[in-house]
This record gives structure tokens, C-alpha cells and sequence, in this order.
């Protein structure tokens, strides 16, 4: 069992991540602000359907959409980082779930290897009224609508970002 960060947390145990939305790489949540210096081992696809929430995606995993996923060597501080801004810990708000899925990565040295890795995926009830997204790659689909959001660090689920949504 890995060291938990804080009381009432419990890592996943997955050792790899797979990133869709705004944690990717030049995203407003990028990744690397999290955990500087951390290295994409490759990509992925997730086969689900996307959905636009605003500010970011949702994906659940069921459907037949390619989505593009960045993958990222996860420990347990990165992990809890990630489940504050996924509205997950230090309390879950219901938005999300974390999943744990063995995917094809293409590496970034050519080759592709299976990995297991943590998969956060929205609950059906946050995407229930919200449109689908018929585009496989989030972020250029996003940089094409043409909005940037106001702030340069974004976390999901707060006041914050429904007062900026709301302003659409």
C-alpha cells in the first residue's frame, strides 16, 4: 500500500495516468504544474464519448469515440493534486469517477507497450444535459471554439469556474 499524503486519502495504486482535457500538456491544469519536470511516457486512445462542460471535458466510457490521451508516470502527491482539481478529494462533489484501465500506449520512442493507468471519468449525471463533442483531441477542438479562460490555474468544481462559465 503506498504512503498516503494526507489523512483520509488513499492513492489508486495505478503507477500511470492518462490525461484528456485541460491537465494535457499546454492545457490551463497542465500537468507539468503540478509535478515540474514531469515526462509524457506516450499516448493513448480512449474509446468513450467526450462531452463539453465549459471550461473542460467530461468523458464517460462507454461509446465508440476515439478520445487522445496523454500518458504520465502518477505517484501519490501527483495523484491527490489531481483528485482536488477532479473535484474528487477532500470531498467528492459527484462529478467524477476515477477509473483504473490497462491501455496500448504508444510511447514516445516508438514502441507500445500496455499500461495500466487511472482514467478520471464523468458520472453520468454531469454530462447528462451536456453537448457531445464529436472530436478526438480536446484541446484543439477547445482552441477552436475560440474562449480562453480567464484564469491561467483552473480547478474544476469551484465557485470560481461556474462564476466564469455562467459569464459564456
Amino acid at each position: 500500500m503506498k504512503k498516503e499524503p494526507s489523512t483520509g486519502w488513499q492513492a489508486c495504486g495505478a503507477a500511470f495516468v492518462a490525461v484528456y482535457g485541460t491537465l494535457r500538456a499546454g492545457g490551463v491544469n497542465d500537468i507539468a504544474r503540478l509535478q515540474p519536470g514531469i515526462v509524457c511516457m506516450g499516448k493513448a486512445q480512449l474509446i468513450g464519448s467526450l462531452f463539453d462542460l465549459g471550461w473542460y471535458p467530461g468523458l464517460t466510457l462507454n461509446g465508440a469515440q476515439s478520445v487522445l490521451a496523454e500518458v504520465y508516470p502518477m505517484n501519490a502527491a501527483l495523484e491527490q493534486a489531481m483528485d482536488r482539481i477532479e473535484g474528487l478529494w477532500p470531498e467528492d462533489v459527484g462529478e467524477y469517477r476515477k477509473r483504473i484501465l490497462t491501455l496500448p500506449v504508444m510511447r514516445i520512442d516508438g514502441s507500445q507497450q500496455a499500461m495500466t493507468v487511472l482514467v478520471y471519468e464523468a458520472m453520468p449525471a454531469t454530462v447528462q444535459h451536456a453537448p457531445q463533442i464529436v472530436a478526438s483531441d480536446w484541446l484543439q477542438w477547445f482552441a477552436g471554439k475560440g474562449v480562453q479562460h480567464p484564469d491561467s490555474a483552473f480547478s474544476l468544481n469551484t465557485v470560481q469556474n461556474q462564476t466564469a462559465q455562467n459569464k459564456k
